[in-house]
C-alpha cells in the first residue's frame, strides 16, 4: 500500500516556517515544501501519519496487497460495464411523475449493475428504502402459499424476523400471514454453515434456501463467495427446484466474485452501504434471473408496472451512477481499515 500523505510529508520539524528569501520561484527540482507558504507547509506537516500507524500499515503489506488486487480488478469491471452501456451526461437527466422518460438512465444502470454482479437482470432503485426492504420484495417474489423458507445460516438479521412473521404483530402482510412456513439450519459449533445438516435439510416445500451472507448482529464468520457456491450446490442437488436467494448487503466488491456468479438466483442488497460507494443517498437493488427480478420488481410497484416506472430525481440519479462507479475503491479501503482494527485493536 503506498501511504501517500506519509510518504510526501516530511517530519515537523522540518518543514520552513516561510519560504527562503532568495527563492523567487518554484521548480519542479526543489523540495515540495521549498515555496510553500507557511499555512501550507503547516497544514502539510499535519498530514504525516502517526508512527504506530505508519507501523500497522507497514505489519499488515501482505493484506494490503492482495486487498488492492481485489481492488484493482473490481475497478476493472466496473470500467468496462460503463464503457459497454456507453454512459453519458443524459444518463443523469432523472425524471418526474411516472418516470416515463428518464432519458435512459434507470435501464443503463440496471444493464451495468448485472453485468457487474454476474446476473440476468437487475432493478436498482432509489424507491427500495432500505437492504430489508429489497429483500423482503425479493422473498415475496420467490415464496408462495405452502411454500417453506428455509434459512440456511441461522436467525437472519433482526429487520427480517417481522417480515418472515417470527416476530411482530399478525395480520400486517408477513410471509407467515400469507401461509409461508419458516426453519433454520443452526450453525455448526465454529460459526459457519453446518454442512451435514443442510446435505439433507431440503424438503419438497422448501421453495426458497435463503443465505445471509454478511455476521450481521451475530458472532460467526461472514460467508464467502466459495461457502456460497458450496452451499447454492448442496441445495441444487437435492432439489434443483429450490430458488436460492442471497442477502449480499455488506459483501459487494468484498471479493472478485459475487454469489449470482455461483448459482444464486436473487440477490438483494442496500446502496447506502458498499455498491453505493459512500455516495447513494438512499436505495437498493435486486438482481438475478430475469423473470424473478420482474417478479421483485412488481412487489416494489404493482403487477403491470415492474422496471418500467418510477421517477428519480436527476442528482439522485447521478449519484447512483457515481457511487457505483467508486465503489470498489471505498470497499477496498473499508476492508484495509477492518484488517487493521482486527489486529491493532
Amino acid at each position: 500500500m503506498t501511504l501517500t500523505a506519509g510518504s510526501l510529508a516530511y517530519p515537523a520539524t522540518t518543514w520552513p516556517r516561510a519560504a527562503p528569501a532568495t527563492a523567487t520561484r518554484c521548480s519542479r527540482f526543489r523540495r515540495p515544501d521549498a515555496c510553500a507558504s507557511p499555512v501550507a507547509a503547516a497544514a502539510a506537516a499535519d498530514l504525516a501519519f502517526h508512527p504506530e500507524v505508519s507501523r500497522a500499515a507497514e505489519s499488515l503489506q501482505a493484506e494490503f496487497r492482495a486487498v488492492d488486487r481485489a481492488l484493482a480488478y473490481n475497478s476493472s469491471r466496473v470500467a468496462a460495464a460503463f464503457r459497454r452501456a456507453r454512459v453519458a451526461p443524459h444518463h443523469f437527466g432523472g425524471s418526474t411523475g411516472y418516470g416515463h422518460d428518464d432519458g435512459g438512465g434507470r435501464e443503463a444502470l440496471d444493464s451495468i449493475f448485472a453485468e457487474i454482479v454476474g446476473a440476468e437482470a437487475a432493478i436498482v432503485r432509489p424507491q427500495f428504502f432500505s437492504g430489508t426492504h429489497a429483500i423482503a420484495c425479493a422473498l415475496f417474489a420467490l415464496l408462495r402459499p405452502g411454500h417453506e423458507l428455509l434459512a440456511v445460516a441461522g436467525p437472519p438479521y433482526d429487520t427480517l424476523e417481522e417480515v418472515i412473521g417470527i416476530r411482530g404483530s399478525a395480520n400486517v402482510g408477513s410471509l407467515k400471514d400469507f401461509g409461508v412456513a419458516y426453519r433454520e439450519v443452526p450453525l455448526a459449533e465454529d460459526g459457519g454453515l453446518d454442512w451435514d445438516a443442510l446435505a439433507c435439510a431440503i424438503k419438497p416445500e422448501t421453495g426458497c434456501a435463503f443465505i445471509q451472507r454478511s455476521c450481521g448482529y451475530s458472532w460467526r464468520k461472514s460467508l464467502s463467495v466459495a461457502d456460497i457456491s458450496r452451499a447454492v450446490n448442496l441445495i441444487k442437488k437435492q432439489n434443483p427446484g429450490c430458488m436460492v436467494m442471497v442477502d449480499n448487503c455488506y459483501g459487494e466488491f468484498v471479493e472478485t466474485s459475487e454469489p449470482a456468479m455461483v448459482g444464486a438466483d436473487l440477490i438483494a442488497g442496500s446502496l447506502i452501504k458498499n455498491p453505493g460507494g459512500t455516495i447513494a443517498p438512499c436505495g437498493g437493488y435486486v438482481a438475478g434471473k430475469k423473470d424473478l427480478v420482474e417478479a421483485a420488481a412488481a412487489r416494489l410497484s404493482a403487477p403491470g408496472l415492474g422496471v418500467e416506472f418510477g421517477s428519480t430525481p436527476g442528482h439522485v440519479m447521478r449519484a447512483l451512477f457515481q457511487g457505483l462507479f467508486l465503489a470498489p475503491q471505498m470497499v477496498g479501503e473499508a476492508v484495509k481499515v477492518g484488517y487493521y482494527l482486527l489486529v491493532h485493536c
